[in-house]
């Protein structure tokens, strides 16, 4: 029978965390070339795009994606996995109202070499579009098949609603998004959650590692994750908010690290929010 851990989570604080460029890596005993491509995109007003794709003679596990600047006025609305062109497109959009600088918007494909394992395919959950200020939803996997990784994306909301969690749920069986409205928004908008799932290997084992950063009011915030463990990859990424923050801080930044065996989440306030919350960074990692 197949085992799951998730390991401990932790608390720790850690600083912004740096943006990094595509690296073909060989991780102890995982599959070598293993690759995170990361592509970017000049931002634009009010919104850019922006698509990594994997290189031929590997698949893609899971996506993420980050703001490359914009000073906490731009909102990562969009990381979208493509199996047919095993690529993922990230979006952000302007918050109106925030005074934006430079920014770009990085895409990032994180993929392993060789074929998909059976029952590899895409789950897709999709909210009304309507003006409830939270919205939750929950892409899960078939029975037999297991989270490799997860996206997620908001329509219709144009930089007003800011997810408060893109992440696995503890049994690696389906991704979890919820996402709240901004202050004075009341407009129609809606949810979507993404899983990219496949049947395990049967020598290999699915880890999810957590850490989460102190609680308090300072913003932005920088959290990774904790390590996967020797010899695995990382196959996809998340992040959670403090639940209590909803709607009041944004997520720029949800990226595996180019060694491909942590995580990285960077979050903002949207303008000044006093109350304390804190910062998670989720990691998926299969390995033997």
């Amino acid at each position: 029978m197949r085992t799951r851990s998730r390991l401990a989570r932790l608390t720790g604080v850690a600083g912004l965390l740096l943006a990094s460029t595509a690296v073909a890596v060989a991780t102890g005993a995982g599959p070598a070339q293993a690759t995170v491509v990361n592509v970017s995109a000049a931002g634009g007003i009010p919104s850019q795009s922006a698509v990594a794709a994997c290189p031929a003679g590997e698949f893609l596990a899971g996506g993420g994606g980050f703001i490359d600047g914009g000073g906490g006025d731009v909102t990562l609305t969009d990381i979208i996995p493509n199996l047919a062109a095993q690529s993922v497109t990230v979006w952000g959009h302007t918050n109106p109202g925030g005074v934006v600088g430079a920014y770009n918007v990085v895409a990032q494909a994180i993929c392993l070499p060789g074929a998909p394992p059976a029952n590899y395919q895409r789950v897709t959950s999709a909210s009304a579009s309507n003006a409830d200020p939270v919205k939750n939803q929950v892409a899960t996997c078939p029975a037999g098949t297991d989270l490799l990784g997860l996206g997620a994306e908001l329509r219709g909301a144009n930089g007003q609603a800011f997810y408060q969690r893109i992440e696995p749920n503890a049994g690696l069986t389906a991704g979890v998004v919820t996402a709240g409205a901004a202050g004075g928004f009341a407009g129609p908008w809606s949810l979507v959650g993404y899983a990219v799932c496949a049947t395990l290997p049967a020598n290999l084992t699915g880890t999810l590692v957590s850490l989460t950063g102190a609680a308090n009011s300072v913003s932005p915030k920088g959290q990774p994750s904790g390590g996967c463990p020797a010899g695995a990859l990382a196959t996809g990424v998340g992040a959670t908010v403090a639940a209590t923050a909803t709607g009041n801080v944004l997520l720029t930044r949800i990226t595996a690290t180019v060694a491909q065996n942590s995580a990285q989440a960077v979050a903002f306030e949207d303008g000044i929010y006093t109350s304390p919350w804190d910062l998670e960074s989720h990691v998926i990692c299969w390995g033997p």
